[in-house]
């Protein structure tokens, strides 16, 4: 998975430049509130609504759904949208043994935040479903390729995405 645009991109995969972004990150509590969805979950697949702040405090939401007979240490399949109101389950992979999770981008985030946003939401599946973050595939739209994610997944190739800690 590469970038994707002009050259000056690529400058964003040097990890010096992520460190200090990513220590703060870790830094600033998540407040992670989990809600369940009835309204979206169906027979033998619960639907829960994860509500956390990103590290400049912006609302993220994500829509996390799981067979309700599996345990915990299975796959999660990370997605994004622009709005989660229109965006549909992917419950054939849910009924398949793994979790879809699919979160929600605040408007007009630049690309650093948006790698952020990924990190924070990946961190809070990870720790939410009790699996290793290497357990965790990024699924991009369509065709095209969403930047954030070939920076996360090149983060976590070298040891920057793990799951956090519970939080206090």
């Amino acid at each position: 998975m590469g970038l994707t645009g002009d050259a000056s991109r690529h400058l964003l995969m040097d990890p010096e430049f992520w460190r200090p972004r990513i220590e703060r990150l870790a830094r600033e509590p998540r407040q992670l509130a989990i809600f369940p969805r009835p309204d979206l979950s169906r027979p033998g697949i619960e639907v829960q609504e994860l509500r956390m702040r990103a590290h400049d405090g912006a609302r993220l939401r994500a829509l996390l759904s799981r067979s309700v007979f599996a345990g915990e240490g299975l796959a999660v399949n990370l997605r994004a949208c622009h709005d989660l109101g229109g965006v549909e389950l992917d419950f054939s992979a849910v009924e398949a043994g793994g979790t879809d999770l699919v979160f929600e981008y605040p408007k007009e985030r630049r690309l650093e935040d948006r790698v952020l946003d990924v990190l924070r939401i990946a961190g809070a599946a990870c720790s939410v479903e009790g699996i290793e973050c290497e357990n965790l595939a990024f699924l991009t739209n369509g065709s095209c390729v969403q930047d954030e994610f070939a920076i996360v997944q090149f983060l976590r190739q070298d040891g920057w995405l793990a799951k956090p800690s519970a939080e206090p």
